[in-house]
């Protein structure tokens, strides 16, 4: 099932983004077509560091009928993944990794906490005191 999902793998590069980068992203994500999808996974991840396909289909408004059908779900993604190129100005650039066994897109924590300082909020919600 990975390499249906993820023949494209020599693709991607994982990059760090900046405060200033997120909120490029976050402006992109709000103007595009479809901006409370986009708004939607930017949100997950600044809370959770993750988004997976179920909660993008559930977004959308559906029953998944087979978990490996994960098309919903990447194609949010691939619009994620061209604002953070657009914005780094690198073909290859994706920030988050692929659990092809959850079917989920995770940041890790320090991009996380650029993503919640690009929305304004603190680098990790009260009650996260171990995080630093």
């Amino acid at each position: 099932m990975a390499a249906i999902e993820h023949s494209a793998q020599d693709q991607y590069e994982h990059v760090d983004l900046t405060i200033d980068q997120w909120k490029q992203i976050i402006e992109k994500a709000k103007n595009a077509t479809g901006q409370k999808l986009y708004m939607y996974v930017l949100l997950s991840w600044a809370n959770q560091q993750v988004v997976t396909n179920a909660s993008i289909c559930a977004f959308r408004g559906q029953i998944i009928e087979d978990v490996t059908d994960r098309v919903s779900g990447s194609n949010a993604m691939t619009q994620i993944t061209k604002f953070v190129r657009s914005v780094t100005g690198n073909s290859k650039h994706t920030c988050y990794e692929w659990n092809t066994i959850k079917g989920e897109w995770t940041i890790g924590t320090f991009q996380t906490f650029s993503l919640r300082k690009a929305f304004g909020a603190s680098r990790a919600p009260k009650g996260s005191e171990g995080i630093s």
